[in-house]
């Protein structure tokens, strides 16, 4: 098969392109060293999150008082910037990320973050605020941050990025095996016997 095709693979093996392929390999491997480790591990607590993610921690208060928070011509509270702040340095909850909906006279806002919810009931009547805050533990809180799930746009973006990254950098690698055609043979053997038990494995799971 190598002979058959070493006109295709010619431009690979092309000592400069092998050259730019070791240099990607070499640095692409130190900057993705935390996020290769990180996404190894969480993948692991991942798919073993029942027996490793531990109970989640409820605790709920009352505020009998509220600061002045600006209304509408209904008497509504509405989104403002006092609102932001004062959810934001008394409960930890960003309102850009929070969801808000009315209920009669309550205001609920919904949040949820990594490994974490709160839910404010606001009585915009009687001036209280009923918070229920729930912490489902630091294992919960890497394992949503590994499926991306109520993250930041900037982590949703280096998860995409570490991605291309990671693609780049396999495919570096291959590029620095091809010059070596008996090792190239060797860890195509290893692939096909990998993606094999693989299959099987799969299909045996889904009997």
């Amino acid at each position: 098969m190598l002979r058959g095709s070493s006109g295709s693979l010619a431009a690979f093996m092309n000592p400069k392109f092998v050259s730019i392929s070791r240099t990607i390999h070499v640095y692409l491997s130190i900057a993705l060293l935390l996020a290769l480790v990180f996404f190894a591990i969480t993948g692991i607590t991942l798919n073993n999150a029942t027996l490793m993610t531990g109970q989640p921690s409820t605790s709920s208060e009352t505020l009998d008082t509220l600061p002045d928070l600006p209304r509408d011509a209904d008497g509504r509270i509405i989104e403002s910037e006092p609102l932001k702040r004062f959810l934001r340095e008394r409960f930890g909850v960003r309102l850009d990320r929070a969801v808000l909906s009315y209920e009669d006279e309550i205001l609920v806002v919904d949040y949820q973050a990594p490994g974490r919810m709160v839910l404010v009931e606001i009585d915009q009547e009687l001036g209280e605020a009923f918070v229920e805050s729930t912490d489902f533990g630091l294992v919960a809180f890497l394992n949503d941050l590994h499926k991306g799930r109520n993250v930041d746009l900037l982590w949703d973006w280096l998860i995409d990025i570490s991605g291309v990254l990671l693609v780049i950098f396999s495919l570096a690698g291959l590029v620095l095996l091809l010059p070596n055609k008996r090792r190239f043979r060797k860890v195509l053997r290893y692939s096909a016997v990998g993606l094999v038990l693989l299959s099987v494995g799969y299909l045996l799971g889904n009997l």
